[in-house]
């Protein structure tokens, strides 16, 4: 093929030819381009894809910047950024999304537009890119709306996902765990810390969010002290036991009302999945237990398991059966101070873009799966598949609880167990309580916001 004058150009001329033909539409490649060079610039958009998976193909400028704009149609604009990404902007919807004082209430950060009032076809007078960096838009009626580089690519990179997946925006990353994993990260805090610092109660709800899971140890053996705990962080969410609840087994105890209660072996699992919305957070205090006897099992033993982790295996190793777990709707039931609760949840809680929300997971409280008869046995072997990996001793994290130990797990994604024992034998007391979870996401959201140069 001759080369032809479209193809001598300098290195910057190439960036610039790679950036614009990044994600081309076959029309734009046929008015700017000769047939007979479509393959070579063809070649040319591969190879940046493929190389803007190890090092973008963009000057070294980290800040985000608006490359270009230009109206797509009469009801929206489409807006260019340095990394490529090209969002089509509805001009109602930036209108609605204003960020101005007028428009946005300065204490609560409330919206303060009335949305329905709004005209559905309304277009900008005029706008343009200033000088800083910022879309300025003069709307019909003067009002004038300023969107600044990054807010406007944060939400132009949402219109792609689920709008699940911007919940955790500017947290730290979950990590994901075995039991190997989270016994290396030990994931452990002292009473004293939590209660009388700022650090260390920066530190536990880092730990709760990141893990799931956090120990405090040394907490006085005291009844009440569990709802102390949690009140230092969230607010306690009073369940039908009472703001709080005992978990006690004595040998002269008689016909307890829950299987907790027993010596049992109880399974791994998630609490009150036949509520509403199950409570996000459980903490367990450990007031009585009997001392462990070296070289003997006295059974009891507390052990976790991240369903985060086990569903991420699922979804890499038997993708079917993660679809089965996330698109089946199983009922929870259970009969409690006379009353029946019940609620429908899938056993996977996931994001369209299969971002994992929560784990629902209750064998002794699954009620008979109702749907499609073709539907049971794939369920059946989904829920198997999850369970012998959530059985497996590398999955878990088992330890004693000691009296003064206090256990704190995200019960949306943490499962927990118990050992069985020998209920003539064994003396335990436990204190629990449960907790809204939000309050750990917006305080780590406002510790890091904090923590932002300015």
């Amino acid at each position: 093929m001759q080369t032809s004058k479209y193809f001598v150009m300098s290195v910057r001329s190439v960036y610039n030819l790679c950036r614009t033909v990044a994600r081309p539409t076959q029309r734009s490649l046929l008015k700017c381009y000769r047939n007979s060079e479509l393959s070579t610039i063809r070649h040319i958009q591969k190879t940046v894809l493929r190389s803007s998976a190890t090092a973008a193909f963009v000057p070294n400028d980290e800040q985000t910047t608006i490359t270009r704009t230009f109206p797509t149609s009469h009801h929206s604009l489409k807006i260019g950024f340095q990394d490529n990404l090209n969002s089509n902007f509805y001009y109602i919807w930036l209108r609605d999304n204003c960020q101005c004082s007028s428009c946005i209430h300065s204490e609560s950060k409330q919206k303060m537009v009335d949305t329905v009032s709004l005209d559905l076809n309304i277009k900008p007078q005029s706008y343009h890119v200033t000088e800083s960096g910022k879309l300025k838009i003069v709307w019909p009626d003067g009002h004038i709306s300023l969107y600044d580089a990054d807010w406007l690519h944060k939400h132009g990179t949402g219109f792609e996902l689920d709008s699940y997946d911007n919940v955790h925006d500017n947290l730290p990353p979950i990590t994901t765990w075995n039991g190997e994993v989270i016994k290396s990260l030990k994931p452990e805090i002292s009473y004293e810390e939590v209660m009388e610092t700022e650090e260390g109660l920066k530190k536990w709800l880092t730990m709760m969010y990141k893990y799931g899971i956090a120990i405090m140890k040394n907490v006085p053996r005291e009844k009440g002290k569990v709802l102390d705990v949690m009140e230092r962080i969230a607010y306690v969410k009073k369940t039908k036991w009472g703001s709080s609840f005992d978990v006690i087994c004595e040998p002269v105890q008689n016909d307890p009302k829950h299987l907790a209660y027993t010596g049992m072996y109880l399974e791994l699992h998630t609490d009150m999945n036949y509520l509403e919305k199950s409570p996000g957070i459980q903490a367990l205090h450990c007031l009585k237990a009997n001392a462990a006897i070296e070289g003997e099992d006295i059974g009891g033993q507390s052990f976790f398991v991240d369903g985060f982790y086990i569903a991420k295996w699922l979804r890499k190793e038997h993708p079917s059966s993660f679809h089965t777990l996330t698109s089946t709707l199983v009922e929870f039931k259970i009969l409690s101070h006379n009353m029946e609760y019940s609620n429908q949840q899938y056993v996977l809680g996931a994001s369209k873009s299969g971002h994992l929300k929560e784990v629902h997971y209750n064998t002794r409280t699954m009620a008979p799966l109702r749907g499609p008869a073709d539907a049971v046995q794939p369920f059946y072997e989904a829920y198997k598949l999850m369970g012998q990996k959530m059985r497996e001793e590398e999955s878990q994290f088992a330890f004693n609880l000691v009296p003064g130990d206090l256990v704190v797990f995200n019960n949306r994604r943490i499962l927990h167990g118990r050992t069985s024992f020998d209920p003539r034998k064994m003396s335990r007391h436990l204190e629990g309580c449960y907790g809204d979870i939000d309050e750990i996401i917006t305080r780590c959201k406002s510790f890091l916001r904090d923590n932002t140069p300015k």
